[in-house]
């Protein structure tokens, strides 16, 4: 097996200060402190603009004709044009960047989270009517909507501080039926791109956890130190990324890195790979479209394109 696996593709793009890169199905979704912006697979056109001031996690349709967007005291579902074609108004959140919104196209959900006062509520909109609001365990203190599962299945994958967190999946074409959530408690979905199986870390980062569906009760999981002896007990992972029928992931402390790949069915037998020059300590790898991946430093806004995982 090769050990060069990624190779760059053009220059180092740059980025506001704090954005983040997310698959998108047209190419790769950038979150900024002022704006959410959608490229094409090769960052070479924009493709929707949506202008806020300030925002937490808030998603652009794949068919580029809304933006679902969480501000700090109201959740809005805007048009390409950028008019707005629902709000709902609700108490601040207690500081910028703690909702998130999404719009399913295929049932026309809109979901988004609001602040409570001794948990906070997940919102289901059809029609302009809430349908369903999901009690959320903990008060947030961050989170993201996750894509539609392969089973049909939208999820919400939340932190809560020190306090924990969690992953919550809801049938969107049964809302009203009140069927209770699927939770997944002390874990939070990782962006492992190309793949239907369903991706975890715990909350303390330092166990991978994969699933064949959302409702599966066969979970297969690891420890970041069970992967490598160089591998110190509790060493979180920093990123997760598929590759056909592999699992590549990064395993970093600020202070030692290593990259390393398995078999995604059974998360064993690890090879060390070499990191390629260009990928930074501390960049989140995210796999996309097309057999592209880009990396992203949120502390300075740097954005790299690369062909691969190639293994």
């Amino acid at each position: 097996m090769s050990k060069s696996f990624l190779t760059p593709v053009g220059p180092e793009l740059a980025m506001p200060e704090r954005s983040s890169v997310a698959a998108h199905p047209a190419g790769w979704l950038v979150s900024s402190p002022d704006r959410l912006q959608v490229f094409d697979p090769t960052f070479g056109l924009v493709l929707f603009t949506a202008p806020f001031d300030g925002c937490g996690a808030s998603t652009v349709s794949a068919e580029l004709d809304y933006a679902a967007v969480s501000l700090r005291d109201r959740a809005q579902l805007r048009g390409a044009d950028g008019s707005v074609v629902w709000e709902r108004v609700h108490d601040g959140w207690p500081q910028w960047g703690t909702g998130s919104a999404y719009w399913d196209a295929s049932t026309e959900t809109f979901a988004f989270t609001v602040p409570g006062d001794d948990s906070d509520l997940w919102c289901l909109v059809q029609g302009g009517e809430t349908v369903e609001s999901v009690e959320l365990t903990n008060l947030t203190a961050g989170g993201s909507h996750v894509a539609r599962a392969r089973s049909g299945h939208l999820g919400l994958s939340i932190g809560a501080g020190q306090d924990g967190g969690a992953v919550y999946w809801v049938d969107p074409r049964r809302l009203g039926e009140h069927l209770p959530p699927v939770v997944y408690d002390e874990e939070m979905v990782v962006d492992a791109g190309r793949g239907d199986a369903i991706v975890t870390l715990t909350y303390e980062t330092d166990v991978l956890c994969r699933r064949s569906a959302v409702d599966s009760g066969s979970v297969v999981s690891v420890r970041s130190a069970d992967i490598d002896s160089s591998i110190d007990e509790g060493m979180p992972y920093l990123w997760v990324v598929g590759a056909r029928d592999r699992l590549v992931v990064c395993v970093d402390d600020d202070e030692d890195t290593g990259i390393f790949v398995a078999g995604a069915a059974d998360l064993g037998s690890w090879t060390q790979l070499e990191p390629p020059a260009g990928l930074d300590a501390g960049a989140v790898l995210v796999g996309g479209v097309d057999g592209l991946c880009a990396s992203y430093d949120w502390r300075s806004g740097a954005v790299r394109l690369w062909h691969g995982p190639s293994l």
